[in-house]
């Protein structure tokens, strides 16, 4: 089970940011990391779990994500929500404090946005026709010429700050402290989770990942998510079905063992319990 990278970020001494751009395929996707850098995410294709700190949530193309100095982070792609060859693709911006701090001494016009920013101690997502305008111009920032680019990132920088329409991702404030190896063990389970729910994933599996026997491993889990490994595995397929019911046009039955059931009729009667409707009324409501 590995822990959490600490990335070095390379930047010439000519550039002021470090912009790359990567297809890949999903499983070759830099695992869970953090670096003392900003970062600006956009995911151009592929969908999966996104994980922030201790936070866990799905992710879709087309999102714009801020992430703070040295907050781990990870993007899980599920191959089921990706192309059919498993391809992905996405983009990122950084740039350290030295960035802002050069920013305000050049243009102190700029220091409520560099405040907001150095303030920052949770992940931020861009949200509605903002996000629209946001990607759009990330979207081609590969043809821009250095210097303009560097004006497309002061404009996205402002442009998220002034309009307000973002949220803020999880519930807690990031204290910047080091990692404890209890979340980097978390994290870990939550990331072995995202890429093999597809299928049946036994307790003694799963605690032999941990490095853990199973009794110890089943008291770790449930003291850290205040529920028990099988419910939290389950409540996470019934999440994932509702995605595939959304977004894909796969059958019932198909989206059933796509996320790790094997018996049709009680996945139907699990998903009715917990959403109060079937999962063909579920996709119906959705798409009405």
């Amino acid at each position: 089970m590995g822990n959490i990278i600490y990335e070095q970020v390379f930047k010439s001494e000519h550039r002021s940011f470090l912009f790359r751009q990567d297809r890949l395929y999903y499983m070759d996707e830099f695992p869970y990391h953090q670096h003392p850098e900003f970062e600006i995410t956009y995911v151009i294709s592929g969908n999966g779990k996104r994980v922030t700190d201790d936070f866990i949530e799905e992710f879709e193309e087309g999102e714009v994500v801020i992430v703070p100095p040295n907050l781990p982070h990870g993007w899980v792609y599920d191959k089921a929500l990706c192309a059919p060859d498993g391809m992905i693709e996405n983009a990122s911006w950084q740039f350290g404090l030295d960035f802002f701090q050069s920013l305000e001494m050049f243009a102190p016009e700029f220091l409520p946005i560099i405040t907001f920013y150095r303030e920052l101690k949770q992940c931020i997502i861009v949200r509605g026709e903002k996000a629209k305008e946001v990607s759009s111009i990330l979207h081609g920032f590969s043809d821009y010429t250095e210097p303009e680019s560097v004006m497309v990132l002061l404009k996205i920088l402002y442009l998220i700050v002034q309009s307000g329409d973002y949220r803020f991702i999880g519930d807690q404030l990031f204290d910047g402290n080091k990692i404890h190896r209890n979340k980097q063990k978390l994290q870990s389970i939550y990331k072995y989770i995202v890429e093999n729910y597809h299928r049946t994933i036994t307790l003694a599996e799963i605690a032999d990942y941990a490095n853990m026997n199973r009794t110890a491993f089943c008291l770790f889990f449930k003291k850290a998510r205040n529920e028990p490994f099988v419910s939290y595995l389950t409540s996470f397929r019934l999440q994932a079905a509702c995605t595939q019911l959304e977004r894909t046009d796969l059958s019932k039955k198909e989206i059933c063992f796509a996320v790790g059931f094997n018996d049709v009729p009680y996945f139907n009667r699990i998903f009715r319990k917990r959403y109060g409707v079937t999962p063909s009324q579920y996709r119906n409501d959705r798409q009405a």
